[in-house]
């Protein structure tokens, strides 16, 4: 007898193997982040933990500007026991989504010293897109305060700790683990925020001039010692006047600029066309508005930070 049940226990263990891999997923905290950025914050400060189930709803260099949800976002966020996104009114879809009693909304920002945008920049233009889907049909809102966060290894920290406090709160057993990998990050990010700034010191203060019609730089620059020029009145959706460019022009001449460069994410025809006119060169691609893709090496946060570094010092050493 006690043969036959250990034949049928094995049958149906091999039988149905999921059944227990079911179970395990089951018993994750499931957390729906709206940026790859987000998720990995997650990550970092659990340690990647099994005890947390995280998504990103937004894929690795995708503009976050022009995303568009699906049905799948929606179900996989009304799944979700947690959900955590920048806010600032980055994510308009977001304000979308009916919140569950039962669910966690983190928004990262709340609370944040943010920079205020430009009313003249690349976000505070109207954008047009035609789709099917009745998310598709909008106009994107104008945006007073700047939600890149992630250019800022100052809120990026600030944002991990938040995080760091909801997923001690969600899991109080594993208190001690979350705190200690919160803090190796947390060192880890200032490790090599100061190798950076060690080397960005090689470049005298005069040229460390970044040049772009796009401010997703304001915390980098103000972090990093460089200084924005606006290349203001050039959307991603226009060429630039006659009048933008002679104005860019005058300024480039005037600042003595080295290098304009492009943004992983943008409309390279605009940057392309100043950069013909102008005579100087493109010093390189700048992942501004996302993380890079897989095999980018700005697939990372810091990663990220490392990649627009060494771009920018290649172009303004040459």
């Amino acid at each position: 007898m006690k043969h036959t049940l250990v034949k049928l226990f094995s049958f149906a263990f091999l039988s149905f193997p999921n059944i227990c891999l079911a179970d395990t997923q089951n018993d994750k905290i499931k957390i729906e982040t709206s940026l790859p950025y987000i998720k990995e914050l997650v990550q970092q400060a659990s340690c990647n933990s099994n005890s947390f189930a995280t998504n990103s709803i937004i894929s690795l260099g995708v503009d976050p500007h022009i995303f568009h949800m699906t049905p799948q976002n929606r179900l996989s966020i009304a799944k979700s026991k947690v959900i955590i996104f920048i806010g600032a009114g980055l994510e308009e879809w977001i304000q979308k989504i009916p919140k569950s009693e039962t669910q966690i909304w983190l928004e990262l920002s709340k609370d944040m010293k943010l920079k205020k945008l430009d009313p003249n920049s690349k976000h505070n233009h109207t954008h047009n897109h035609e789709h099917n889907e009745e998310d598709h049909n909008h106009e994107h809102r104008h945006l007073e305060l700047d939600p890149h966060i992630w250019q800022s290894p100052k809120l990026t920290k600030l944002a991990l700790k938040k995080i760091s406090i909801l997923l001690k709160d969600l899991k109080p057993s594993e208190a001690e683990v979350i705190e200690k990998c919160t803090q190796n990050y947390l060192s880890k990010i200032d490790g090599e925020v100061n190798l950076l700034k060690k080397e960005i010191q090689k470049i005298p203060e005069k040229q460390r001039i970044l040049a772009t019609n796009h401010d997703a730089l304001g915390y980098f620059s103000d972090e990093f010692g460089f200084k924005i020029l606006s290349i203001t009145g050039v959307s991603d959706d226009s060429a630039p006047t006659s009048k933008d460019l002679k104005n860019i022009i005058l300024n480039i001449k005037k600042e003595n600029v080295k290098a304009i460069f492009l943004e992983s994410t943008g409309n390279m025809r605009n940057i392309q066309s100043i950069a013909h006119e102008t005579s100087i060169k493109i010093g390189g691609e700048l992942y501004t508005d996302s993380l890079g893709k897989k095999g980018s090496n700005a697939d990372t946060i810091i990663g990220m930070w490392q990649v627009n570094v060494k771009t920018i010092l290649n172009a303004l050493k040459n």
